[in-house]
Formats: C-alpha cells, structure tokens, sequence
C-alpha cells in the first residue's frame, strides 16, 4: 500500500523512535496460522499492513496511529482471545445491557454491540481501547472498516472502509500539519492531533468524526 510507505517516510522525519520500533513484518505462516485462530478469512488490507510490520517492539510508549501502539499479531491475538471469553463467560442479561449504551457513526455502519468477536484489533491504547477491522459490519458497513472499540468505547465510529483508506486519511491530516509532537516528563515523546488538541487519539476521533 502506498499509503504505508508515505506514512513510514514520514515517521522517519519526524518520529524516528517510532520508526525504529516497528518490528519486521510477518511471514506467511505466521498469517495463515493467525487466520486459522480467528477462523475468518483476513481482509488484503489487514495482510498488507502485518507484512509492512508485524506491530511494535514497545520499547518506547509511542506508537505510530497517533500514538496508539501497533500490537504484534501474536499481542492481537491474545487481546481477541480475551473479548472472545468475556462474551463466553457474561450472562445473555448482562451482554443485553453492555449492549444497550452503543451506537453507530454513521448509523447502521457498526453493529451496537459492547464487543464482537469479529472485531480484530491492531492498534490499543493500554486501557482496554482499540482499533481494528470490522469483518461483521451492520448493513450499511463494509467487511474489513476501520472502527474504534473497547471498554470505553460505547460510540463506535466507521472511520474508513478498510485500511487503506484508514492509512490514507491519517497521512493527509499528517501532511496538512494535524499533529501534535511533544515532549514528556519521562523524556519520550507524545504524539496526537492538533486539530482538535487532545491526549488521545479515540477522543480526536470523536470530535473529528460527528453524528450523522
């Protein structure tokens, strides 16, 4: 994907810790076997964006998606396995009411669900938070869209209809100048957007993207 190359070009200019961080990407086995452990077949998108780099050494508290951590795919894997045993363990009356507080941006994008097992992170915030693809989409969605979802995530938002287009907006914000670069108490770096000025990038996108 272009879009990849644009994005790590600029991670060398302006965040080469990030860059310095990613880890190489994943091969074959390691795909076909993370595809058997979900059991879905995996989008191109999400292919090409593991085969880029296989997420972050997280030697450092930055990570490239505004600063959300790009998780390895062994990290995914296991951060999907624990969703998947919540839904397995809660009672149908809890899920109902967990469910309950959801909604869509736009609507019937996202299912209104608390979490789905068809919601594949690669980015996380450490508190429970992603984002990830979508590969049960409502009927207005698209297999393999860009969503926000997680503990504290009751308002799912659409954000691109894959990843491509996900890496693609993101370098265009970067390119108008949409960043926020700073420098911490602990010496590592911050990095989120400037419009609007937030700490963290799930609370960007929910003023960045309206209710429909």
């Amino acid at each position: 994907m272009s879009s990849l190359i644009a994005l790590e070009e600029w991670l060398g200019n302006n965040l080469p810790e990030v860059l310095s961080d990613l880890n190489p990407g994943v091969t074959e086995d390691e795909l076909r076997a993370f595809a058997a452990a979900i059991n879905a077949p995996l989008p191109a998108e999400y292919v090409a964006l593991y085969r880029w780099h296989n997420g972050q050494k997280m030697e450092i508290h930055t990570g490239p998606w505004y600063g959300l951590t790009f998780i390895p795919l062994t990290r995914v894997l296991s951060e999907w396995q624990s969703w998947v045993d919540v839904l397995r363990q809660s009672k149908p009356e809890t899920l109902a009411s967990l469910n309950s507080g959801n909604s869509s941006v736009p609507p019937r994008f996202v299912r209104c669900l608390y979490a789905s097992d068809r919601w594949i992170p690669f980015a996380y915030d450490w508190a429970g938070n992603y984002l990830g693809i979508d590969l049960d989409p409502d009927e207005a969605g698209t297999i393999g869209q860009v969503i926000n979802f997680g503990r504290d995530e009751e308002r799912k938002i659409a954000i691109a209809p894959n990843i491509e287009e996900f890496v693609a907006w993101m370098v265009s914000e970067l390119n108008s100048g949409n960043f926020n670069i700073k420098t911490e108490s602990d010496g590592g770096r911050s990095f989120n957007t400037l419009r609007p000025e937030k700490y963290h990038f799930l609370d960007s996108l929910a003023v960045m993207f309206r209710d429909s």
